[in-house]
């Protein structure tokens, strides 16, 4: 079966970038629902900051569209165009099918490896530096 989703996308968001970044997501996504993109931060770096993280295939076309001028898609034509801007212009990317420089988390930007569509998750995480936190609530 042929696909059009050929990347895998790994996003570390720092906290309090959280709700940006799914006006981003929203816009560069293909849903209604993509302003949901990103839960609560359950990872940490070595320094104690938190990040929540998204997992996806991605089409090819995604770094363009990550880095053009944002506008309101079709399907969510009230999306908050300042805060996704807000959130697009934290972004570094870690192209690793192109051969982009390593990227690691920092409260500072939101950190996004691309890689092949079956590239191991984990690993990415493990690589931008950052560990699951257990929280009281999950116990």
């Amino acid at each position: 079966m042929k696909t059009e989703y050929t990347h895998s996308v790994t996003i570390a968001v720092p906290e309090a970038h959280i709700s940006d970044a799914n006006q981003l997501a929203l816009v560069l996504g293909e849903s209604s629902a993509d302003d949901q993109t990103f839960g609560p931060a359950r990872y940490q770096d070595a320094s104690g900051n938190l990040y929540a993280i998204a997992s996806t295939v991605a089409k090819p076309v995604f770094v363009v569209l990550a880095s053009q001028p944002l506008v309101a898609p079709d399907h969510a034509p009230a999306v908050d165009l300042e805060a996704a801007k807000r959130a697009q212009a934290l972004l570094v990317i870690e192209d690793r099918i192109n051969g982009g420089a390593p990227v690691t988390v920092s409260p500072d930007h939101i950190a996004v490896i691309i890689d092949h569509r079956l590239a191991d998750v984990q690993e990415h995480i493990d690589s931008l530096g950052l560990v699951a936190v257990q929280r009281e609530d999950e116990i």
